[in-house]
Formats: C-alpha cells, sequence, structure tokens
C-alpha cells in the first residue's frame, strides 16, 4: 500500500500553527505532580503572538508556562475544549516528526513485552504520548480512532507514520464516536484506506473470533478485556452461564473453552452482534434483545443461572451524567444479580472513566444489600496490558472488573 494513498500533506511542519500557554498563580502543582490536562479555567493567557495567526485561527501547538514564566512542557491547544492542553512528551519542535517518534515508541513497547498476539492495542493516547489517538492492530489491518482537534488535523502524518511501520493491508477510521463532539470534531462516515472488509476473524486466547469490522462498535473488538476474559474463564466452571450486553460472544467464548459443557446465554440489543455471538459460539443461545426488558421477564419467570456476567457499555458519557450512569449501573448490577441462583459467581464491569472505583465499590455495596446477598471478591481487574496507564493520571484508569462469589 503506497504512501501516496494517505493523502500525505506536503508541508504540514511548515502549516502547523503554534503559541504560547500561560497559567494563572498556582495551576501548575498538578502539571508538576505529571498530570498531563490543563484545563480551559487554569490557562490565564494565550500569548498574543499565538492569536495573530493566518485567518484567525488559535494554535494547534503551545508552549506551556507557569505565571512565573518556567517552562513546562510543550501541548495540544484547543480554546472550544474543557480540557485545553493536552501536554506531548518533553519539548517539541515538529508534530510531524513526534508522531512518528511515539508511534515507533509504542510499537517497541509492545514488542519488548510480547507483541506476538494477532489482536493488540498498539496506540494507547496518553499513556503512548499521544493525546486521542488510540490503534488497534487485528493481524494486517488497523483500527484507528482520533478524538482531538489537532491529532484530526494530522490525520495523513498518523496514517503515514503507521503504514510505513506496518505495512497494514489496509485502515479503518472510526469517526462515529460522541468523544470527538467535546473537542468541537464532527461525529460522521467512518474513513478508509485500502482492504477494509465487511468482517474480521483474528485469534483471540486460544479461539478465533469473528466480529463486525468496517461497521463494528468502537475499534471492533473490546481488547482491553482479554486479561480479565483469560483470568475468569477458568475459575467460573460450568453450568448455566449468562452473558450480558455480550456483544459477539468474547467472554462466552473463554467460558466454553475452559468449560466445553456450559449453558451458554448471550444478550445483546444489536441483532448484528448478536448474528456474531451465534457463529463465534454455536452451541449458545444467542438473544437479541434489550437487556433490561428481556432480564426483568427472565426474572419474573423464575430464570436462574450459575454464572452472570455483566459488562455494559459506558453509562456514563459526560460530567452532568454521572448521576444518571450511576443510576444505570445500579438497574443492571441488581437486576443481574437478582438472575443469579442462591450460590454462583457474579462478575461485574465498567468502562466508564468518570466512575471511580469508590463509586463502582459503593454501587455494588448497595446492590448486594438491597438484594440481601452475600458477596466475596475474589478478583478485581482493569484494562488489558496493551492499554497501559499513567499513575499520575487516574482518568485513564477506566475499566473496571469485579468478581465475586455469592452465597451463604
Amino acid at each position: 500500500m503506497g504512501q501516496e494513498e494517505y493523502g500525505t500533506d506536503e508541508g504540514a511542519a511548515e502549516k502547523t500553527l503554534r503559541g504560547e500557554v500561560v497559567l494563572g498563580k498556582n495551576e501548575e502543582r498538578r502539571v508538576m505532580a505529571g498530570h498531563r490536562w490543563i484545563f480551559s479555567n487554569e490557562v490565564a493567557r494565550l500569548s498574543p503572538t499565538a492569536s495573530r495567526t493566518s485567518g484567525g485561527e488559535p494554535p494547534l501547538l503551545v508552549d506551556v508556562r507557569a505565571a512565573s514564566g518556567r517552562f513546562l512542557g510543550t501541548g495540544l491547544y484547543n480554546p472550544h475544549s474543557l480540557i485545553a492542553v493536552r501536554l506531548l512528551e518533553g519539548r517539541i519542535e515538529s508534530l510531524e516528526d513526534y508522531i512518528a517518534e511515539r508511534i515507533s515508541a509504542a510499537i517497541a513497547m509492545r514488542e519488548r513485552l510480547g507483541m506476538g498476539e494477532e489482536a493488540i492495542r498498539l496506540v494507547h493516547s496518553e499513556a503512548d504520548g499521544l493525546p486521542g489517538v488510540v490503534v488497534d492492530r487485528y493481524g494486517d489491518r488497523l483500527s484507528v480512532q482520533i478524538t482531538t482537534r489537532a491529532m484530526e488535523a494530522l490525520l495523513p502524518a498518523i496514517l503515514e507514520s503507521l503504514a510505513e511501520a506496518l505495512s497494514p493491508r489496509g485502515i479503518r477510521v472510526d469517526r462515529g464516536l460522541r468523544a470527538r463532539e467535546t473537542e468541537g470534531l464532527p461525529v460522521g462516515e467512518d474513513h478508509f484506506v485500502g482492504d477494509v472488509p465487511e468482517e474480521l476473524a483474528v485469534s483471540l486466547g486460544e479461539k478465533t473470533i469473528r466480529f463486525p469490522f468496517r461497521e463494528g462498535q468502537k475499534t471492533g473488538l473490546f481488547l482491553d478485556q482479554k486479561d480479565n476474559v483469560k483470568a475468569l474463564s477458568g475459575r467460573i466452571g460450568g453450568g448455566r452461564i449468562l452473558d450480558a450486553f455480550s456483544y459477539v460472544g468474547a467472554w462466552s467464548m473463554g467460558v466454553a473453552a475452559a468449560s466445553p459443557g456450559a449453558t451458554l446465554t448471550g444478550v445483546d440489543a444489536s441483532e448484528k452482534a448478536i448474528s456474531f455471538y451465534r457463529r463465534n459460539v454455536p452451541t449458545g443461545e444467542g438473544i437479541a434483545a434489550d437487556f433490561f426488558t428481556w432480564g426483568e421477564a427472565a426474572r419474573k419467570a423464575g430464570r436462574r443461572f450459575d454464572t452472570v456476567i455483566l459488562d455494559p457499555p459506558a453509562f456514563i458519557k459526560s460530567r452532568r451524567l454521572v448521576k444518571e450512569g450511576i443510576e444505570g449501573y445500579h438497574k443492571a448490577f441488581r437486576l443481574g444479580l437478582s438472575l443469579l441462583d442462591r450460590e454462583g459467581i457474579f462478575i461485574v464491569c465498567s468502562c466508564s472513566a468518570l466512575l471511580s472505583w469508590e463509586d463502582f465499590s459503593g454501587i455494588l455495596r448497595a446492590v448486594f444489600r438491597k438484594e440481601e446477598r452475600t458477596g466475596r471478591l475474589f478478583y478485581s481487574g482493569k484494562a488489558s496490558w496493551d492499554h497501559p496507564r499513567l499513575l499520575s493520571m487516574p482518568e485513564l484508569d477506566y475499566l473496571k472488573c469485579a468478581a465475586f462469589h455469592v452465597g451463604d
């Protein structure tokens, strides 16, 4: 696949707008502790020279200084976002060179840690020094997400760097994420480069999983759960298994591999997802239905399971929806627990970055109390190894997985 297919923009480095942001007094403390986000209310001023750019456009790249004048780093600037600046690694002169270097470093880190997996996250946003850039590899194809203004402007450079480093057969650029709206980016049709088929089949653990690639959810698969699936599948045992919000059945496939005699039921609101579930889990029952509606009917009918797995989508998509999202998790977890037999395994997850582990635990405590059940936590997990995190940014620790033995 030649570089000309990527629509590179010659001379983009010269056209990248640059400025300087000065923070308010004492606003640098969090940044000095390693946090890489600067919020709009922490910015005292944008330098006058930065404002006088062609066409009145704000700069993409800014040097950040404390009120004292101390240099704090170089970052991506967006005056229309609550997160006004996302800091990069060190002092940056050329964004194009920086992108190529960070992509190379991210791939090298995975190679160092063991990149033999066919399905793997290669770039994980801030943790790899590329805010708003996510890249998943599925064999010889890539899925890319861009959720920041500056990286969207430099998409050609990102695609070119990926092409040079990996020579993929095809790349899907996912533009359907609502998170793009917070940066003032359009949410619309995906962009495709090269050979991008409707579906893919890749190895995940010991099994081959099929999933919609052109129109799949997020990047196509939820690779952040693969370590949790691996850790828990062998501990669930057989019996009746409910896989709620199943998508294409990764959890069910893990359980089926560990316990071939298990009776599996997958429930998901997406007809397309369930069509793939039935192919991936041919011995299971795939049900295309809203979990809340189906679960309530199943509870009233007296249906019970030996293991209940709940892996719902993010119910909290913005700070103004935190209360509503917590209520959604409470409702889902309580309904799921009511479908568990007297003794069993209860596995619950949340991928909402705005839900802290403390609040996640609080929801579960309330659910066990209201259902008058006793749950003993025997496993807690986070995103898989190829989704690195920065200790200075708890916001990146978004995925929470907890497994309980429930019974007397």
